[in-house]
């Protein structure tokens, strides 16, 4: 009975938590589709396997294997997508155009709100593409950071690669020389 107990406590929790989700989305419901799912009361851990897909209003997230942990309240604290690769989407802004990431392995990190790229890590936003080992992704800021964390100064790390679309200009441009 206690793995069921955990089951509708992550489902019921994570309603009113936002998981990967903006505002709009956190009052939506969490929908979690997998092939098995092992729930670890004692840890506080369910781990989702074969095909996962968790949705909250317009974010999406996929995974082979995915691992939630709450913390003692019962609000999900961690999310940990592995997969080939693992893959996060959500529309930012009604109007505005949808962060798209890949890596093998993707972290949410709920009291940062922040998503982290590990291993063969892209983002893009808005045309923008961030490629690299890792790329950290603030939700709520909607702040990019790329690069290796663990390289130490001086050791040459793999580069990152960033590239910027120009942005659209609504008048023509003027020639001020005379």
């Amino acid at each position: 009975m206690k793995p069921f107990r955990i089951l509708c406590l992550a489902l019921l929790t994570g309603a009113a938590t936002p998981v990967l989700a903006l505002p709009d989305d956190a009052n939506q419901p969490i929908r979690i589709q997998a092939n098995a799912a092992t729930l670890d009361d004692r840890r506080s851990t369910a781990v989702y396997t074969g095909n996962v897909i968790i949705t909250q209003g317009s974010m999406r997230l996929t995974g082979n294997r995915v691992t939630l942990t709450t913390n003692d309240a019962g609000d999900v604290s961690k999310v940990v997508s592995v997969g080939s690769p693992a893959t996060y989407r959500q529309q930012p802004e009604a109007d505005g155009s949808p962060v798209d990431a890949r890596a093998q392995t993707i972290e949410y990190h709920a009291a940062a709100n922040r998503v982290v790229l590990i291993d063969q890590a892209f983002l893009e936003q808005s045309g923008n593409t961030f490629q690299g080992q890792r790329v950290s992704y603030d939700i709520e800021r909607q702040v990019v950071d790329a690069g290796r964390a663990d390289a130490a100064e001086g050791e040459s790390a793999e580069r990152i690669e960033i590239i910027i679309q120009p942005r659209k200009r609504t008048e023509p441009a003027t020639n001020d020389e005379t």
